[in-house]
């Protein structure tokens, strides 16, 4: 499985448009077919699921249950606004403005590698959760026993 580490900071174009990084565009294997589910994510950020990583996530969706009322809340949050984003050959996506709208990103935006997805983010949300984790790191990493 591809793993993407790292952050860059790239422009976003006026209509949407971000440029992929090659580091990350380079770890994508062929059964993500250069395709990206980006879904509004955590801590303020937008999630980007390679095709492949994000047919497995919708699978564990599903098998949530749909009887309670919290998790349809969660699933009509987080997907109501998710787009299928694909990238063309020069490495661009075009994401949604409507989606970038949810995590306060402009004409900049962070992208970060989280393992098997990317995030988007605001580049002062990001630098700021860099502050906050910095404080806490050692201790979470004490309660996961890494």
């Amino acid at each position: 499985m591809a793993q993407f580490l790292g952050e860059h900071e790239v422009p976003v174009d006026d209509k949407g448009r971000i440029f992929v990084p090659a580091e990350f565009r380079k770890k994508l294997p062929p059964e993500a077919n250069e395709t990206f589910v980006v879904v509004r994510g955590f801590d303020h950020c937008l999630t980007a699921y390679p095709q492949h990583v994000w047919e497995e996530t919708a699978q564990k969706l599903l098998r949530l249950p749909q009887t309670e009322r919290k998790v349809r809340g969660f699933i009509r949050a987080m997907l109501s606004q998710a787009a299928e984003v694909k990238m063309d050959r020069q490495g661009r996506a075009s994401v949604p403005r409507k989606l970038l709208a949810k995590a306060d990103i402009g004409d900049q935006m962070v992208v970060i590698g989280a393992l098997d997805k990317l995030e988007f983010w605001n580049p002062q949300d990001w630098y700021q959760f860099l502050d906050e984790a910095d404080q806490v790191m050692e201790e979470v990493a004490e309660s996961l026993e890494l």
